[in-house]
């Protein structure tokens, strides 16, 4: 296999502000001939998060923190999975086969997991280290991802447009949703369309070690897949970061008085 990139990390300023996207790309390797599949299907929510390697960029730019995008296609091997994860590479996608997935030898299992999903989680941990050593230990670290607004045989589109996921950092979370619903009057998801309390492989494996405050954001692809989309969503998602992040160090400084609520 023909390694893809694995990892770009860019800079736009010294705010404490960590943004990362773990479904950022739809690139295969040639010599993985797609996987199998037809072009057009690695345009799709099977391939990627639609819309959300873009909309990380300019929420990192906006914020003026650092930003980091994972450069290859979850069909070849999902980094947002543990390794005893079913679907780490899928052998199917929303229902459709993944035929390069199929009857993989254990050698390629191990070459993906070795050269692409460790390599990634060696990138991510040390640009969150070297974070940590320019801005201190509690910069708002935020993972991006979106989904599609109806899966395969469902009967009705997801309700929410903006979902926050979290486990370890509930204060952030409610800080987000509170202040997002008030200036859009959206639907928002409270551990929705997923669940970080059953599984949030990257966040819970980097941010809730080092005891991070974070959001995970889930954002439905049909609002940010064009420029357009992409733009008016930053704006009102990075003011409710920069929300969220008051917020969570005034409740952290209020602990700190002895007046946590």
């Amino acid at each position: 296999m023909t390694d893809p990139q694995i990892a770009s990390l860019s800079r736009f300023g010294d705010a404490p502000f960590f943004v990362f996207c773990d479904h950022a790309a739809n690139a295969i390797p040639a010599d993985l001939h797609c996987l199998g599949l037809p072009a057009d299907l690695l345009q799709t929510h099977i391939a990627w998060d639609i819309g959300a390697g873009a909309l990380s960029r300019l929420l990192a730019e906006q914020l003026g923190g650092t930003l980091l995008e994972c450069g290859f296609s979850r069909l070849i091997i999902d980094v947002n999975r543990d390794l005893t994860s079913h679907d780490l590479i899928p052998a199917a996608s929303d229902q459709i086969p993944v035929p390069g997935n199929q009857m993989m030898t254990e050698a390629e299992r191990k070459r993906r997991i070795e050269t692409l999903h460790a390599a990634y989680h060696e990138r991510l941990s040390a640009a969150l280290d070297e974070m940590t050593e320019r801005s201190g230990p509690s910069f708002f670290a935020v993972s991006v991802h979106s989904y599609t607004n109806r899966l395969m045989g469902a009967v009705e589109d997801r309700p929410w447009e903006v979902g926050f996921l979290w486990r370890d950092d509930e204060i952030s979370a409610r800080a987000a949703m509170r202040f997002l619903a008030r200036k859009t009057g959206w639907t928002i998801g409270d551990n929705e369309p997923y669940d970080a309390r059953v599984f949030n492989y990257s966040v819970d494996r980097h941010l809730g070690p080092r005891g991070l405050p974070h959001l995970t954001l889930e954002v439905r692809q049909d609002l940010i897949g064009d420029d357009a989309g992409v733009a008016a969503m930053a704006d009102a998602l990075t003011q409710t970061l920069r929300f969220a992040a008051a917020a969570h160090d005034d409740e952290a400084g209020a602990e700190n008085d002895g007046g946590g609520r």
